[in-house]
């Protein structure tokens, strides 16, 4: 499994600040964070990876601060991770120039490191909090370095009226005429896009990546436009968000919600099936990534999920399919290897002491 979507230390802040909207929980949330030093990204990190190996996941795309870190916890951990550092400047003249140095110093510093686990990605957060200028370095910082580029992207209303108000644009225009839309931007939550822009990012050959869980828990009101995005060939991969706002790392969890959200909202018990609801996170995801993973096939890399299919969340076996997305427990979720070493046998994970990491995950969460 492929989690599109998270942030990984982000384990740090689980259960911090519940029931509040996005623009009120994220200045809470920036407080706090502005208080972690490296041994906090690192810990909350691979702690996160120890959460998102039991959960089956071999793979994830991650946004924060402190990346260099996370690389560390990463590397340990034996899983693959695309890592970007999140670039956030507030449209504040002098604070672009620190961001962009930021960026491309770890990007040089991971593709220097040669690990065939990990990629550098270019990691704006998003058009509230990054100037156009900005956004426009970065991109070419990606473009230059063949990197994917990741944005969250049309997440409340707020944030598409605060665009159309200071750019006389919707967000997705504002991109275009920025030049930032390609086959390489993978934008996050999507769920406040009209049609108009949707044809945009399908022709920009862009990804796009449904969070549903996060956007449900934050109220965010609109609805990924599955269907549209499908009609229109637009890549689609699902990310759990951090584990602050789901807050769990459960891909399996996020499977079955955005099922069960696209088929409440359509009145459409066949909106999408679990077949499509698995590809989100297997085949789709490692075609965005651009891996050679993601089913199984002769010449793919062995990154496999082994399920107990005597598990009474698996019972009965009539369509494991079904059951994989509806029902089955993490708990079910036995073996994970990754590009064909095991990481985890037996629910015991190999590659790294789950005590000695809680422990220090407890001790980290005091300080």
């Amino acid at each position: 499994f492929l989690n599109l979507h998270t942030h990984s230390p982000m384990t740090l802040l689980r259960g911090y600040k519940d029931d509040l909207e996005l623009h009120p929980w994220l200045q809470e949330i920036w407080k706090v964070e502005a208080k972690l030093k490296d041994k906090h990204f690192y810990i909350g990190a691979k702690f996160a990876c120890l959460e998102m190996i039991k959960s089956g996941i071999s793979c994830f795309l991650d946004m924060y601060f402190g990346m260099g870190s996370i690389f560390r916890a990463v590397v340990e951990a034996g899983i693959r991770g695309f890592l970007g550092e999140a670039l956030m400047d507030f449209k504040e003249e002098g604070r672009t120039e620190e961001e962009i140095k930021k960026a491309e110093k770890f990007a040089d510093f991971c593709i220097k490191a040669g690990n065939p686990l990990i990629k550098p990605v270019i990691a704006p957060h998003s058009i509230y909090t990054c100037s156009p200028s900005l956004l426009l370095r970065a991109k070419e910082i990606a473009r230059e370095k063949g990197l994917l580029f990741t944005l969250h992207l049309s997440e409340t209303r707020k944030e598409v009226f605060d665009c159309y108000k200071e750019h006389k644009k919707k967000p997705v225009n504002y991109l275009k005429d920025l030049n930032l839309l390609d086959e390489k931007f993978i934008a996050f939550h999507c769920v406040w896009l009209t049609r108009e822009e949707i044809s945009i990012l399908a022709k920009s050959d862009a990804k796009a990546v449904h969070c549903p869980i996060s956007n449900m828990k934050l109220a965010t009101g609109g609805v990924f436009p599955f269907r549209e995005m499908k009609e229109s060939n637009i890549l689609i991969g699902l990310g759990t968000d951090g584990a602050c706002s789901n807050n769990s790392l459960n891909i399996l969890e996020e499977m079955k919600v955005a099922c069960l959200l696209q088929k409440w909202f359509r009145w459409n018990a066949s909106e999408i099936s679990a077949q499509e609801a698995l590809d989100l996170v297997t085949i789709n995801g490692a075609k965005i990534l651009g891996i050679n993973s993601g089913s199984i096939e002769e010449g793919k890399d062995a990154d496999l999920v082994f399920l107990n299919k005597e598990h009474f969340s698996m019972l009965p076996s009539q369509n494991l399919v079904s059951n994989l997305v509806f029902s089955c427990s993490r708990e079910a979720i036995s073996d994970l290897m990754v590009r064909g070493r095991f990481v985890m046998r037996d629910r015991k994970v190999l590659s790294m002491d789950e005590e000695k990491t809680k422990e220090e995950f407890k001790k980290a969460l005091e300080e």
